[in-house]
């Protein structure tokens, strides 16, 4: 009789091990997607890849204006071939939990800021001379928007959750991530 008692108690001791990170799995990736889904429209409506897209549009109508000038300033070469590479980057992105999409917006802003700032000491012709300005000030107004999604404050709130106890330690063996942030001051 104390044997089968210690059977019981091991195989129960096992499904216990089995189903608590099964559990954890469940629980969160229910959390995740549903965090996920602020990133296609959050509490206002606002969709962060929608404002993604507009500053990929503004990253390559930047380069397309350095491109004008890379004979006459091949400083422009680098810099612009930087913010292309990294808004290519971003179209091409995707993961579950956003990492590669938010790093590459955030290479692509600061790639972005650099060739701004290098066609605005350069001379451009006068009916070119508008545009870097209004396409960073695009660039910045879309991130703006992007730093106020409440897909942010839902991401982090998941974050926080994945790295409390006792879910911290269960979390590697039950197959769930954090979620990126698109903040442009989180890193």
């Amino acid at each position: 009789m104390k044997k089968s008692n210690l059977v019981g108690a091991l195989v129960m001791a096992l499904l216990i091990l089995i189903a608590l990170p099964l559990g954890v799995h469940t629980s969160f990736t229910r959390l995740r997607e549903e965090v996920a889904w602020e990133f296609y429209g959050d509490d206002a409506g606002f969709a962060i890849y929608d404002s993604i897209e507009t500053r990929e549009d503004a990253a390559h109508n930047m380069v397309t204006i350095a491109e004008k000038y890379t004979n006459q300033y091949p400083q422009l070469v680098d810099l612009a071939s930087e913010l292309e590479y990294w808004a290519n980057a971003s179209e091409r992105s995707y993961s579950d939990t956003y990492q590669e999409e938010a790093e590459a917006n955030r290479q692509m802003g600061a790639a972005a800021q650099a060739l701004y700032q290098e066609l605005r000491s350069v001379q451009l012709e006068e009916r070119d001379m508008i545009y870097p300005d209004q396409l960073m000030a695009q660039m910045e107004s879309e991130q703006d928007k992007i730093d106020r999604s409440s897909y942010n404050d839902k991401a982090r709130a998941y974050n926080e959750k994945l790295s409390a106890f006792p879910f911290n330690l269960l979390r590697g063996i039950a197959g769930v991530s954090a979620m990126a942030t698109f903040d442009s001051t989180d890193g």
